[in-house]
């Protein structure tokens, strides 16, 4: 961790070896969100993947659990997303979600699950009933601030 002035900024990652010795490089550009605004804004989601119910359990009880940076998924996956969002004066958005489809429609309404204690909400999604395809999480938060909508794209294969 870090701290960072909002706005865009590139992060270079590199992966050393044994001695020191640079074996790949990336550079990812990003934008730091300005929490301290007087809208409503979205924090990075986390997206996790369980492939039993035990471990989708542990997911959900383990606070530091490191999110997937991959969104290819099996349709035997459960996915946990975490989504942080955060209002003017340090008010609570109202969060909905819902999934669509590769070309933007609406399929389904996704609940949010509360947060027990100071966690962020939690989308549970089972993908056992969607077809293999492309797929969007559409996230929105609502609040004293206005309202932001928070987009992750992913598939689902076989």
């Amino acid at each position: 961790t870090f701290d960072a002035k909002p706005g865009p900024m590139e992060l270079r990652v590199s992966v050393e070896g044994g001695v020191a010795q640079i074996l790949d490089s990336e550079v990812r550009k990003i934008t730091v969100p300005d929490l301290t605004s007087a809208q409503t804004t979205f924090g990075t989601p986390a997206v996790f993947r369980a492939r039993t119910v035990r471990e989708f359990q542990q997911l959900k009880a383990d606070a530091g659990a490191v999110p997937l940076a991959g969104r290819e998924f099996s349709r035997a996956d459960r996915l946990l997303i975490r989504a942080p969002a955060y209002g003017p004066a340090n008010t609570v958005p109202t969060l909905t979600a819902r999934l669509l489809n590769r070309a933007g429609q609406p399929m389904a309404d996704v609940p949010i699950v509360a947060p027990s204690g100071m966690g962020d909400p939690e989308i549970e999604l089972p993908l056992a009933a969607l077809a293999p395809a492309d797929y969007v999480l559409e996230i929105t938060a609502t609040g004293d601030g206005g309202a932001a909508k928070e987009l992750i794209g992913f598939r689902v294969v076989g």
